[in-house]
């Protein structure tokens, strides 16, 4: 049975009976209220600052310094109380916490599962580390329990992301420098951002701009907006889609839109709100199209704050590339990068490093979705996908509108969860291969989400935000199977073994490590299991993690896990039985063994924002699978295998439901 961990409200306990990880959800997302004192005045300074990252790193050493690691280490010098057996219960923990939408980053784990597993395994607190820290969630979690963290991150970007995570800052002062940058733009925002209202005829504020590509048809060449022939409306806004396969308006041909050639992207209407309390679409107006003219024509750039970096080679990197977006700043509209780029030189213009840098923090969480990869939805919203898709139809948010609504969330999780911190946190930016700067058994507990295999391309999706920071990633260890750097299986395996052996190194004896993972293939799991148990790690237990809400790709692919494993492995004192190589045994009846084992009903997937009718959730009963299989010497299988073979072995006992 789950331990539920409800809306990220039930971590009350270590806080002295504060919520710590607010959900949006329970308060309707409004603006949260900021602390008592009054916002104090921020000023720009005439010149700008050096880079964010330089000063908080500077000469390269770790964010807050050798001084505090090794304070930190003789404060733990003694090994902190642990438990003898792995804890019982999977953990199942949403996303919807202020903390959780504070910033976009590829994966997260929720901060509030992470704290329910370090309180089991450090009940009395003590050093925690992750060596694949990503955003930092494990750090959140560790502070708020009031455990000291160690976060190690290869990617400068995701380091500086998990600082800002794991930093209290003054809500009134950060709300004050909010306003103070966007006070000092506000005749570029209005160059940038006006249009007419259609009903009263004054000046207003464009929210979004919605823009399309125009194409080719593959069977005539007839060149036509795609726009205004690819939308179907339905009953509700839910229902209007943008059509896969339409007719060519010139010679009535079925075309496929994702094989159709794009030449350019023109837009096709605005979105304001004025006199209505309604938000209202309209196209151009003739004034509209001469402002947009002027700007693309000679766009208010910031010189020198906005990067030109050329995209190299990579499985996401030439994605764009195919489209002509063969840099960075070429990824924005001419209006989104002046203002991005007026905005970052702002930024720079505050002298208070922590003001300046949790700025910084809120002008990175905008990541894609300013950019020309914000693919159009009728319903709204936008999302920071794990890849560089270019849309046929995108939406170009308002930077500035955009800027500071993100602002807000991350005031709210200042107000909420880091304002309750009592740890202290550490953040390198270096290979999980090498943690040389920690002595052996020094870590009482270690939490990580290592990289997935060939998942997620970590170093090419950071490169965006790393082109603003001006550092990027070394990607000579990065652990992933990727044609483009030349790493196989046997690669991600290797440097997975290194890293994990890293870890068995500066762990304490019969103290825990566990790890989150999820794949759909047989290869990274068995190089992952492989790489455990060659560090000398014994691998005692599988749980779900269950992050409650699917991703949308989980919910339209037929070939993706779900739900995450939590597996706990531990740095014995002394030699247990390890796991040989797997057999090679049929494999029907190792998913046979496992259906007919198996008690209760199956697991059911509900579909929360995607019409269809429940089902049964595969991707639940193959986590189960790979959780029961890792501790055994099974054979362990795909997903797509075992989700064939798991199907027709239901569909032949009826009655199994």
């Amino acid at each position: 049975m789950l331990s539920r961990v409800e809306r990220g409200e039930s971590f009350v306990e270590e806080t002295e009976g504060k919520n710590a990880f607010a959900s949006h959800g329970a308060r309707g997302h409004k603006e949260l209220p900021l602390f008592d004192e009054a916002p104090p005045a921020i000023h720009l300074s005439e010149s700008e600052t050096r880079p964010i990252l330089s000063r908080l790193r500077p000469e390269g050493l770790p964010i807050g310094g050798h001084q505090l690691l090794a304070d930190v280490l003789v404060d733990h010098e003694s090994a902190a109380p642990t438990i003898e057996n792995p804890a019982a219960e999977g953990i199942s923990a949403g996303k919807n916490t202020y903390t959780y939408d504070a910033h976009t980053y590829h994966t997260k784990v929720p901060p509030q599962g992470i704290a329910e597993v370090i309180k089991q395994y450090l009940p009395e607190r003590g050093l925690v580390l992750d060596p694949f820290a990503g955003s930092g969630m494990t750090g959140v979690a560790a502070l708020t329990l009031g455990n000291d963290v160690v976060l190690n991150e290869l990617s400068p970007a995701a380091s500086f992301i998990g600082d800002r995570f794991t930093r209290s800052f003054d809500g009134a002062a950060f709300d004050a420098g909010v306003k103070a940058v966007c006070a000092s733009l506000e005749d570029i925002r209005k160059k940038l951002y006006t249009t007419s209202c259609r009903t009263c005829g004054r000046d207003t504020e464009i929210l979004f701009t919605v823009w399309s590509y125009r194409v080719c048809c593959t069977a005539c060449n007839h060149e036509f907006l795609l726009w205004d022939h690819c939308r179907k409306y339905g009953a509700s806004v839910r229902e209007h889609k943008i059509l896969s396969t339409f007719s060519c308006p010139q010679c009535s041909r079925v075309i496929h839109k994702s094989q159709l050639r794009r030449t350019i992207a023109e837009p096709v209407f605005v979105g304001y709100k004025c006199c209505s309390s309604r938000q209202e679409e309209h196209p151009l107006s003739q004034e509209d199209w001469v402002r947009l003219r002027d700007i693309e024509t000679i766009p208010p750039l910031a010189e020198g704050f906005y990067p030109t970096n050329p995209l190299p080679d990579g499985v996401n990197l030439n994605q764009p590339k195919r489209q002509g977006l063969n840099s960075i700043d070429r990824f924005y509209t001419a209006r989104n990068l002046s203002a991005m780029s007026q905005i970052w030189r702002a930024i720079h213009r505050i002298e208070n490093l922590e003001l300046s840098a949790f700025l910084a923090f809120a002008f990175t969480s905008l990541y894609q979705r300013v950019t020309r990869l914000s693919e159009f939805r009728f319903w709204g919203g936008s999302g920071n996908t794990a890849h560089f898709n270019v849309p046929y139809i995108f939406n170009e948010a308002n930077v500035f509108v955009t800027f500071e609504r993100k602002a807000k969330t991350i005031r709210d999780h200042l107000a909420t969860t880091a304002r309750f911190y009592s740890g202290r946190a550490l953040v390198r930016t270096g290979s999980a291969t090498d943690l040389s700067f920690l002595p052996d058994d020094s870590v009482d507990f270690i939490f990580t989400d290592p990289p997935f295999g060939a998942n997620i391309n970590y170093s090419e999706m950071n490169f965006l935000w790393e082109s603003w920071l001006n550092s990027f990633t070394d990607n000579t260890d990065e652990a992933i199977v990727n044609r483009f750097q030349h790493k196989e299986i046997s690669d991600y395996a290797d440097l997975m073994t290194n890293s994990l052996k890293e870890c068995y190194r500066v762990l304490r004896t019969d103290h825990w490590m566990v790890l989150v993972f999820m794949n759909s293939s047989e290869r990274v799991w068995e190089a992952l299991r492989s790489a455990i148990l060659r560090a000398g790690f014994t691998l005692y237990r599988a749980d779900i993690f269950d992050k409650q809400h699917g991703t949308f790709k989980q919910y339209v692919s037929d070939n993706t896990a779900g739900c995450d494993l939590l597996l706990h492995c531990r740095k014995c004192s002394t030699p247990v039985k390890t796991i040989s190589a797997p057999s090679n045994g049929a494999r029907a009846h190792s998913v046979g063994s496992f259906l007919a084992s198996r008690t209760g009903e199956l697991p059911k997937l509900p579909f929360l924002h995607v019409q269809r009718q429940q089902e049964i959730d595969y991707r639940m009963l193959y986590s189960e699978f790979i959780g029961e299989k890792l501790l055994s010497e099974a054979r362990l299988l795909d997903f797509a295998t075992f989700r064939a073979l798991a199907s027709s072995l239901i569909e032949e006992a009826p009655n199994r439901e």
